[in-house]
């Protein structure tokens, strides 16, 4: 059985990990994707390995954000195994130091997150932080109301201090470098496997199912199986090869991060703000870069806008605004940290903002893509899931609702979809430095945004549902529709 793995971020990488451990000896496994990586969602994230901590107000309101929830937490349970799987198969191939790895204990993956609630923003904050508090107590999760005083490395300006804070011991943080080059290390002592460099262009399929996969080079690839995991540029690859399945867009989620070396000021722990503003939040994670080396990098992100083209390079005003608000509302000092590097990736974004993994009408052709900015923290579970559909196993029934031929779920009405976009604009403009005069300003901005929401639902025939808030300028501008 010859299968090939279209794309080498996260998801395609650890699927394919997954296949070999169960190839039979005349197996075949054969990752195809560009060594440089351009646009990876991967590469670009912190990794932050957050299930309760990226939580907001409204995530457990409905049927498929608990679920998307659980799969969340489910995978925060699988990280400190699956290192250790990974870590055992690597062996005398790991990256020179990496023998002496301290795994789950240290190192490139490690736990403990500080999750803070400043006044950098506006109380949407207050009300994604209580979110997070009553989500931890309502599953026993273990946490600890703590000082903000008492967090390693966090000096903030004082006008943007924390008040609250909580400790959640089991959701940490990995490099996902490290973690790139280990796996490629793990899956080169397979003899089943094979990497191929280049970019699938399209799919050829003749008849009732796809034969080959086409490299933009004109190379062709045959197989029995296929796995489309190329993230952001899943919709590129199916429109060029008009297969006749409607799969709903992804678009690039353009997120810029920054590493830092900050030797004075280490980073021990993760420390982040609730979801904010249309992003994840702000956050900083310690940046472990190889055995021996120093322990003073961090990585600070991220941003986060919604483009139905590929943007190579991040926005100056994305930049700024991190080191601005890495300086005032995380460390102070950081303001003598070097700039190491800026990370721009693609977050692969479906229309309904939900991951599309599944199945499709061809026999021989799974999707694994939308998953947003979950993908690296999702994979140890997606990639189980995968396999057991590649084997014809059986998957929990409620995963059928992120099946890739679905039409885009609706789940905020009209009403909630534009008080919740006006409350994540307003959130971004403070976010951004908004002063409103001591007058009725701010209610005046809160009104005009809602006016242009009601406007944009009309526009687009959005009666009764509601735009998800990350697609407002998507169906504004024509490339997404209801």
């Amino acid at each position: 059985m010859d299968t090939i793995v279209v794309g080498n971020g996260i998801i395609a990488l650890t699927v394919a990990f997954r296949l070999a451990k169960r190839a039979a000896a005349t197996d075949h496994v054969t990752i195809v994707g560009p060594a440089a990586r351009p646009g990876s969602a991967t590469m670009a994230a912190a990794a932050m390995l957050n299930s309760f901590a990226e939580l907001d107000a409204a995530s457990l309101d409905s049927e498929i954000g608990f679920q998307h929830f659980e799969l969340s937490h489910l995978a925060s349970r699988r990280w400190p195994g699956f290192i250790k799987e990974i870590l055992a198969v690597a062996g005398s191939l790991l990256p020179p130091g990496c023998a002496k790895c301290e795994g789950p204990c240290g190192g490139c993956f490690a736990l403990g997150t500080y999750l803070i609630n400043n006044a950098a923003a506006d109380s949407l904050d207050d009300e994604n932080f209580d979110a997070v508090v009553a989500a931890l107590e309502k599953f026993d999760e273990p946490f600890e109301r703590v000082s903000p005083r008492d967090i390693p490395n966090y000096q903030p300006e004082e006008r943007q201090r924390a008040t609250r804070a909580v400790y959640i011991p089991n959701e940490g943080w990995i490099n996902p470098r490290l973690l790139v080059e280990v796996l490629e290390a793990a899956l080169s002592r397979f003899p089943q496997v094979s990497f191929i460099e280049g970019e699938v262009d399209r799919f050829i399929k003749p008849g009732a199912r796809i034969e080959a996969a086409q490299l933009t080079d004109g190379r062709r690839l045959g197989g029995d199986r296929f796995v489309l995991a190329t993230g952001a540029t899943v919709s590129g690859v199916l429109d060029r090869s008009e297969l006749g399945i409607e799969v709903q867009r992804v678009f690039y989620g353009v997120g810029v991060s920054l590493e830092i070396r900050s030797p004075e000021f280490p980073h021990s722990k993760c420390i982040r703000t609730p979801n904010r503003g249309f992003v994840g939040g702000l956050y900083s994670v310690p940046y472990f870069t190889g055995p021996g080396e120093p322990t003073d990098h961090i990585l600070i992100g991220a941003t986060n806008f919604i483009s139905p083209v590929p943007r190579p390079n991040g926005r100056v005003g994305s930049v700024e605004s991190l080191m601005r608000a890495a300086m005032e509302q995380i460390n102070s000092n950081f303001y003598r940290a070097d700039l190491v590097r800026v990370n721009v990736g693609w977050r692969p974004t479906s229309q309904d903002t939900l991951p599309l993994v599944g199945k499709t009408s061809i026999d021989n052709l799974i999707i694994a893509s939308g998953t947003k900015r979950d993908g690296l923290h999702l994979s140890p579970v997606l990639s189980e899931k995968v396999v057991a559909m590649l084997y014809d196993e059986p998957t929990d029934p409620e995963f059928r609702l992120f099946d890739p031929e679905r039409k885009p779920h609706k789940l905020l009405t009209r009403e909630a979809a534009i008080r919740k976009g006006v409350r994540h604009l307003m959130s971004a403009a403070y976010q951004h430095g908004f002063a409103p005069a001591k007058s009725r300003m701010k209610d005046q901005v809160a009104a005009m945004y809602r006016q242009d929401l009601e406007r944009l639902h009309d526009q687009v025939g959005a009666i009764d549902w509601g735009i998800p808030p990350d697609m407002f300028d998507m169906y504004r501008y024509g490339h997404a529709r209801g």
